[in-house]
C-alpha cells in the first residue's frame, strides 16, 4: 500500500516530467536499426525540494534488438551520492567506476550510488520498472558518460 501512495503522489504532484523516447536514446543502444514507432523507453517524475530532488523513474518493458529498455544513464558533474529504492518491477542497476558492476534490484532495498560513478537502470522484466531516487539537485548530470557493459535478453 505504501508503494502505491508514493508512486501515485509522485505521478500526480511532480514539478517536472522527463520523457525519453527511442530517438532520444538511439546512441545508447548497440544496434538501433529497424526500430519503428519511436516507443517511450522511460519517464521520470521529479519533485523539487530546497537542496535535493526526488524522482520516480518508470522504465517500460521492452527491448531494442534484444537489448533491454534502460535509462540513458549519467554521472554527476559534481561528486554526489544518489539513493535508489526499487518500488516495483524487475531490473538491474549498472554502476560503473573503473569497471562495471551489475546489481539485481530487490524490492524496498536501498542502493547508494558512489558520487563519482556512472549509473543506469535496466528493466529486465515484463512489467514497468519503478525506482524512487533521491539526489542533490546541484550535482548536475553528464549524459555523455560511456558505459562499457550491455544487457541483452537471452
Amino acid at each position: 500500500m505504501k508503494e502505491e501512495v508514493l508512486t501515485k503522489n509522485l505521478k500526480n504532484l511532480f514539478d517536472k516530467k522527463i520523457t525519453r523516447k527511442f530517438t532520444d536514446m538511439k546512441d545508447s543502444y548497440k544496434n538501433s536499426i529497424n526500430i519503428k514507432n519511436n516507443p517511450i523507453i522511460y519517464e521520470v517524475f521529479i519533485k523539487d525540494f530546497d537542496k535535493f530532488e526526488t524522482g520516480l523513474t518508470k522504465i517500460n518493458p521492452g527491448q531494442i534488438n534484444k537489448e533491454y529498455f534502460m535509462t540513458k544513464g549519467h554521472m554527476h558533474k559534481k561528486s554526489s551520492e544518489e539513493i535508489y529504492i526499487l518500488i516495483s518491477g524487475k531490473g538491474k542497476l549498472l554502476i560503473q567506476e573503473k569497471s562495471p558492476k551489475i546489481l539485481t534490484l530487490k524490492k524496498n532495498n536501498h542502493y547508494i550510488i558512489p558520487g563519482n560513478a556512472g549509473h543506469r537502470l535496466i528493466n529486465t522484466g515484463n512489467n514497468p520498472l519503478e525506482v524512487y531516487t533521491i539526489y542533490n539537485k546541484n550535482a548536475g548530470k553528464d549524459y555523455n558518460f560511456k558505459f562499457t557493459k550491455k544487457l541483452f535478453k537471452k
